[in-house]
């Protein structure tokens, strides 16, 4: 081997040296990058090739060296697919549970400003008003009792309206969040195939795109597929959203408000064609939109509606002042229009026959805190049904039950999706002490190249100077 052809494989050594000195610094500084992949400089050697050297007269010099093959990714791809599904569960999971966290806080039960509270007192003030019945400031109370359970049924109803159009606006920010990530997609599965007919490094977005990846997941379930030329296709339950450089914008169908969420439930369409989602926090979003709400709205109304009938049953028995019967102590038909009708404390119709000042059948009204009474009194009028105390505790149980069953697997989901982080890190992630290991392993290797040269420049120099030259 000539010395220049040490110098080229010497020169080759250096440049390889600090291609992968470069590398290391690359990860070393994103070591806290959000979803960043190590890289990893791939080296070969040259083989030595037949070559002829200055009048050396040997015409099979050998040239080697060391030439940098490629600059690749360190990215599991079934690791990074597992983590994106398991982002997808615990997203969906996720935004129910916070829904369901905001009705329960509105619900305030138990305590003293739930509705329980509230139809105890009110029971408890036809009691009052059955010991007192030429009481009118006990009638008074009872129309204010009244009117704070009228109130805050109300308000539960409108509370559980108010949920549900937050539900659907989020929603649509969720679907404007796919279609934005589904452009970028699109975008970057361009710019990655052109990157890589040019020969030129596409590690960056490879990363970004394995994160839009990752981002759809976690908002529809996308699941990603990337054929030969490495570009990547995600769809949703086989409807496709991005497919190359190509993408399908996805719109929310449906209702806009609560009372028609039964007929016309809300969904995602890509289209004519309806998302079946079942991941993501669209999915989450959609369960509450189509199920929980308007089944808890359905079940504050039912409330409502016992109530009203079981407390006019009795109340219809009553005669007032006027020798009146057959009135009416609550107006309406749920919990949005219920109202109580009397308006003055003593013109209510409590007493058992026309003439006489009794208070029987307000005592009878507050006998409806019983339960067995009031099922029995909802009987005898022909409705059926649990009384409005039964059915409201019914309600308050089931929901804590539902969200404390998501609250857990929402747990168990956060350890699952943790450990498939620390799988991806373990094989993706940048480790501080390799990165430094590597850095002065390539260091001295660059040293050593450097050496070469150095130590072939002084042989040149002898070589030519001194050649030929007697005495020196």
């Amino acid at each position: 081997m000539s010395n220049f052809s040490t110098l080229s494989t010497a020169t080759s050594g250096l440049s390889a040296a600090q291609r992968a000195i470069d590398a290391t610094s690359q990860n070393i500084v994103n070591a806290n990058t959000p979803g960043y992949s190590r890289q990893r400089v791939l080296l070969a050697s040259l083989g030595g090739t037949p070559a002829a050297s200055f009048h050396t007269g040997n015409s099979k010099t050998a040239v080697g060296g060391v030439r940098v093959s490629d600059v690749v990714r360190i990215r599991d791809a079934f690791l990074e697919a597992t983590r994106a599904a398991a982002g997808g569960r615990q997203a969906a999971l996720t935004s129910r549970t916070q829904i369901l966290q905001g009705t329960e806080l509105l619900l305030a039960e138990p305590g003293e400003t739930g509705l329980q509270s509230s139809m105890d007192s009110f029971y408890s003030a036809w009691h009052d008003l059955g010991s007192n019945p030429t009481n009118s400031s006990a009638g008074s109370v009872v129309i204010q009792r009244g009117l704070a359970v009228a109130q805050q049924l109300k308000s539960v109803s409108t509370g559980l309206s108010s949920q549900w159009t937050v539900a659907r606006h989020t929603l649509v920010d969720v679907a404007a969040r796919v279609n934005q990530a589904s452009s970028e997609l699109a975008t970057l599965n361009d710019g990655i195939r052109a990157g890589q007919a040019s020969g030129k490094p596409v590690n960056e977005l490879l990363d970004k795109r394995d994160q839009l990846v990752r981002d759809l997941a976690g908002y529809v379930g996308g699941y990603a597929t990337t054929d030969d030329e490495g570009l990547v296709s995600v769809s949703v339950n086989g409807v496709s959203i991005v497919s190359g450089s190509d993408w399908s914008e996805i719109t929310v169908s449906g209702a806009f408000d609560l009372s028609t969420a039964g007929s016309d439930p809300p969904g995602l369409t890509v289209g004519s064609y309806s998302v079946p989602v079942e991941y993501g926090s669209a999915a989450g979003l959609l369960a509450t939109l189509r199920t929980d709400l308007p089944e808890l709205s359905a079940k504050v109304d039912s409330v409502a509606l016992s109530m009203i009938e079981s407390v006019n049953a009795v109340y219809a028995l009553g005669y007032d002042s006027n020798g009146d019967t057959g009135l009416a102590f609550f107006s309406g038909t749920d919990a949005k229009s219920i109202s109580v009708v009397p308006a003055v404390g003593g013109s209510l119709a409590i007493a058992s026959a026309a003439g006489i000042a009794d208070g029987s059948v307000a005592r009878r009204v507050g006998d409806l805190a019983d339960d067995a009474i009031s099922a029995a009194t909802l009987a005898a009028a022909g409705v059926g049904g649990d009384g409005a105390s039964v059915q409201w505790r019914n309600l308050t149980t089931t929901l804590g039950v539902q969200l404390q069953s998501l609250k857990t697997a929402e747990a168990v989901q956060d350890a699952v999706v943790s450990a498939a982080e620390d799988s991806v890190q373990s094989d993706a992630g940048v480790n501080l002490d390799e990165e430094m290991t590597n850095l002065m392993l390539f260091q001295r290797a660059y040293q050593a190249s450097a050496r070469v040269i150095t130590t072939t420049d002084d042989l040149l120099e002898t070589l030519i100077n001194r050649t030929g030259r007697v005495g020196l």
